[in-house]
């Protein structure tokens, strides 16, 4: 099989699964958009080391590269298992499962000498962890900002502000704690995720009147506009 052949076996898996994903991440199930794509370019590409990779091989020397990775994959799913997390407000860790899962059949493909799918696998997975979030957003209507926060206490409690978030439906991508030698202050760089119509200006406030918020504004990289 040719290193055509193979992509576009692989990348129209990754369709397929994106078609499914989609309509999950439209009902916010906790399965969504990346996490299919990525499911199913794994399952694909043990199908293909099945099919082309084991294939080369000849002898007793095949039945071992059947039997063995049969147990790699079993295997994984338990290690897979202790990165979810279920909580009341959801559930965590799929995308991350999903991404050790394919890893275990690109490792797989790498130790077979099945090279071109390995390689494909990971450029596929590598594109849809980075460059699709944005696709998931517009299909759950949710928008993306960076902000800069300052409070007005030496020790920033990250898991109380993680606990509020969660709360208000607000999910936190990225959190830095920028200065932690401020007098009397604390000051983090914050990504966070929320729905089109959801008023931040209230969840900003809620921070200044519980949280000890002195001040917001979005980052540099949001063209230095002040948060509402």
């Amino acid at each position: 099989m040719n290193v055509f052949s193979v992509a576009g076996r692989i990348i129209l898996a990754a369709f397929l699964g994106a078609i499914i994903g989609m309509e999950r991440e439209r009902k916010h199930k906790a399965a969504g958009f990346r996490t299919h794509i990525i499911v199913s370019v794994g399952a694909c590409l043990i199908m293909l080391i099945g099919i082309d990779g084991v294939g080369k091989l000849s002898g007793s020397e095949k039945w071992d590269a059947l039997r063995l990775p049969a147990q790699v994959i079993s295997g994984i799913g338990f290690l897979g298992a202790g990165t979810i997390l279920q909580t009341k407000d959801g559930v965590s860790g799929l995308t991350t499962a999903a991404t050790l899962w394919l890893s275990a059949a690109i490792g797989l493909a790498a130790g077979i000498g099945y090279y071109e799918g390995a390689v494909i696998a990971t450029v596929i997975c590598l594109i849809t962890l980075i460059s699709l979030r944005g696709i998931g957003d517009w299909i759950t209507n949710r928008r993306t900002k960076t902000y800069i926060m300052v409070f007005q206490t030496p020790n920033f409690e990250m898991d109380r502000f993680l606990d509020f978030t969660s709360e208000q439906g607000v999910e936190v991508r990225k959190l830095d704690i920028l200065d932690e030698d401020m007098e009397d202050a604390s000051m983090i760089e914050s990504t966070l995720s929320f729905h089109e119509n959801y008023n931040i200006g209230s969840f900003f406030k809620k921070l200044k009147s519980d949280y000890h918020l002195k001040s917001v504004r979005l980052s540099d990289g949001e063209n230095g506009r002040r948060a509402k």
